[in-house]
């Protein structure tokens, strides 16, 4: 069972008095600014659960290209046929053949969290997180892993808040816990294996449950940064690769 520190009014990160999530947010960016890296690509294996055969199904390989803040292209193997996702202008577009085949605005949480939060002013990390309704008012600590963590817009260790968790030592994210407030139903995300990247880390499998089940695994297998990516590979529709592949 976790260990449960009592709710404090004032917190510390690194010396200084922490009264709200923002001052947890802030000491993220403020501890990696000019440092993190602004791209990033990568190769991952994508794991599906299936309920009735109780396994994970065969892996799917994607290559994502990252350009931060706020941009993320998944090329899905083989690259010829042309599907991948898209997420650029807080919208996330899904190609089928070299076609938009929807466009649907909306936040991405682990690209805020896991990467932007790092290199974007705190401002408008803070502004972002309101859309998830995370009450940034709201900070406590606790252990997950072994590790002390700051949770982000919880109050108690029991309440069903939406909440981050970031890890006290080194102050990255590493859970996400959203609530559906009417089903009581948690989506669950967890960044685990990180290892330090140039002047930042990568967390190199990523964990997606719904309650107490895994549904998919993501496991990073080959990751550069500081890529000088082709302005086309965010814009154009039709006929574009990632030049950093070598199949």
């Amino acid at each position: 069972m976790l260990h449960v520190f009592l709710f404090a009014t004032v917190l510390a990160v690194g010396g200084d008095s922490v009264r709200a999530g923002e001052d947890i947010v802030r000491a993220m960016h403020d501890r990696y600014a000019g440092k993190w890296y602004e791209t990033l690509a990568l190769v991952q294996t994508v794991n599906y659960y299936d309920a009735e055969t109780g396994a994970y199904d065969s892996a799917r390989v994607w290559y994502e290209s990252i350009q931060l803040p706020g941009v993320v292209r998944s090329d899905v193997a083989p690259l010829d046929a042309g599907n991948r996702f898209l997420y650029k202008d807080e919208t996330w577009y899904d190609f089928r053949a070299d076609t938009v085949y929807s466009a649907q605005p909306g936040p991405h949480p682990l690209l805020l969290l896991g990467f932007d939060v790092y290199v974007q002013p705190v401002e408008e990390t803070i502004a972002k997180l309101e859309q998830f309704r995370i009450d940034v008012s709201k900070v406590r600590e606790d252990e997950w892993q072994g590790r002390g963590v700051y949770v982000v817009g919880s109050s108690s260790a029991d309440d069903d808040s939406r909440q981050f968790w970031v890890d006290k030592e080194h102050l990255l994210f590493v859970r996400l816990l959203l609530t559906d407030p009417s089903t009581k139903q948690t989506r669950e995300v967890r960044f685990e294996g990180y290892e330090r990247l140039g002047g930042g880390w990568i967390a190199t499998e990523i964990v997606f449950m719904r309650g107490d089940r895994s549904t998919m695994v993501e496991q990073y297998n080959y990751w550069t940064i500081d890529v000088e990516f082709d302005p086309s590979l965010f814009t154009d529709t039709k006929g574009t690769r990632p030049k950093w592949v070598r199949n």
